[in-house]
């Protein structure tokens, strides 16, 4: 993947989780963002999220303790479920995936939007494909 398109990814990343309510505020928006990238570039470390996928979360973040990547996460993803719950990304996979107080562990939530990105699902999202 060229700089260009990578650049493009990542802006598509961003503006995804931005549009089903993850609050980019907050520092677990950041690892999310990083996590999805790295999925996508290398699906396998969904696999191995401790071991491997928040280990390298860490190291860009220059955090010490992998737990508070998963811990930043956890809060990014209650924040959405506090304010408006995943409806919006229940539309996005045209699927009910989550009620009204369920919510996705950061693993499901990374290997959801990495898979949205993969598919090229966000090519038939105007709000998405326009400002990217």
């Amino acid at each position: 993947m060229n700089e260009e398109e990578l650049e493009r990814m990542r802006k598509i990343i961003k503006l995804t989780l931005i549009k089903i309510g993850v609050r980019c505020d907050l520092i677990g928006f950041s690892y999310l963002c990083y996590g999805i990238e790295l999925v996508v570039q290398n699906p396998k470390l969904i696999n191995r999220l401790c071991k491997e996928l928040y280990v390298k979360i860490s190291e860009k973040f220059n955090v010490k303790n992998v737990y508070c990547i998963e811990r930043s996460m956890r809060h990014a993803i209650n924040k959405v479920c506090e304010n408006n719950g995943f409806e919006e990304l229940n539309k996005m996979f045209k699927s009910r995936l989550y009620g009204e107080n369920e919510k996705p562990t950061s693993g499901e939530l990374i290997r959801l939007m990495s898979e949205y990105y993969v598919l090229g699902l966000y090519e038939n999202d105007l709000s998405i494909t326009e400002s990217a």
